[in-house]
């Protein structure tokens, strides 16, 4: 979502409660109030950030002196009295608050450097964002990803997490996701990145990307991943060499954004673990001997209890509920 898809009485909306909560007598009604209307809809809390984001870039721009004085001037709020005598000052102040946002937002814009929006996902969820070019996102479990679409780059970074991404084809301006000390350069295909614990990857779908190490403590790499190839970054940067998945990974690769957990004679403990990243209560292996039987089948990511007693049935697994706060597999 980018300041174009705000309305503009939302907008509006967005600098008056700016503008209060930067006055000495904002009390803790209108703070309350405030909260109520930041999380009432997605786009009040966008709005919102865009705009205090702008105002606080807005410093740096001081070097016109009819900004810098219109700044100056809707910094310099009202000393503490009654509402009605701060009313006519207020909103001549809430004017020059617009005015100087407006500046801001179209040298902001000019400059191409836009605001980044945060998506994120908790435990056990997963969400399909819909991008202003038409690319989709599908962002996993426990995920976190920044949005920030230049003029001239749709640039987004993977904090955290997994997410698979369709891009919208565009020469003119390159799909590029950072991720720890990596780049994914694409134009227009699928592909994943999972950004874990010390090893990155990118997984290519259908098309052809650029992944390019941004480590500053070896020579720049770069390799090109055709459809159904996979490269790690290692945790000094380093690109690994890129491999040529089974087709039961490539099922993997596509059964998550559907929720499902696609595998073929995984471990256990692999299993287990990647089960755990969508459920609140951890399982836990009583018996490390577990962690090495070779497990097969489709399983729902989000659906612990048929997992579970798919291994009752299928394996030689008794569940164990009796720890607090976790589930323990013991062998029968």
């Amino acid at each position: 979502m980018t300041g174009g898809n705000i309305q503009p009485e939302v907008r509006n909306a967005a600098q008056h409660w700016l503008l209060r909560l930067r006055s000495s007598d904002c009390s803790a009604d209108e703070r309350e109030a405030f909260e109520r209307w930041r999380i009432a809809e997605p786009t009040h809390d966008v709005a919102y950030r865009m705009v205090e984001d702008v105002w606080q870039r807005s410093a740096s721009l001081g070097t016109d002196p009819s900004l810098a004085h219109l700044l100056h001037q809707a910094r310099c709020l009202p000393p503490e009295r009654s509402w009605r005598q701060r009313a006519t000052p207020a909103l001549a102040m809430a004017a020059c608050l617009v005015l100087a946002i407006g500046v801001g937002y179209y040298a902001w814009q000019k400059l191409g450097n836009v605001p980044a929006i945060t998506y994120a996902t908790a435990t056990g969820e997963q969400r399909t964002l819909a991008l202003d070019d038409g690319s989709h996102v599908v962002l996993d479990t426990n995920s976190d990803l920044q949005v920030q679409y230049g003029k001239h780059e749709r640039r987004l970074t993977l904090l955290h997490g997994q997410a698979d991404f369709q891009v919208r084809h565009d020469t003119a301006r390159p799909f590029v996701v950072h991720v720890g000390d990596g780049t994914v350069t694409a134009t227009g295909t699928q592909f994943q990145v999972r950004a874990a614990a010390g090893i990155d990857t990118v997984t290519l779908l259908e098309g052809r990307v650029v992944v390019a190490s941004d480590a500053t403590t070896s020579a720049p790499e770069q390799v090109t991943l055709h459809a159904g190839e996979r490269v790690a970054i290692q945790s000094d940067g380093r690109l690994g060499t890129p491999e040529r998945l089974a087709d039961t990974e490539l099922a993997r690769a596509r059964g998550w954004t559907e929720g499902m957990l696609v595998v073929r004679e995984w471990p256990l403990a692999r299993l287990v673990a990647e089960m755990n990243r969508y459920a609140s209560v951890p399982v836990r292996l009583g018996d490390p001997s577990l962690g090495t039987l070779p497990i097969s089948g489709s399983f729902k990511a989000s659906d612990q209890h048929s997992f579970l007693l798919s291994l009752e049935y299928g394996w030689p697994i008794r569940i164990d509920r009796h720890t607090p706060g976790e589930i323990v597999l013991r062998r029968k």
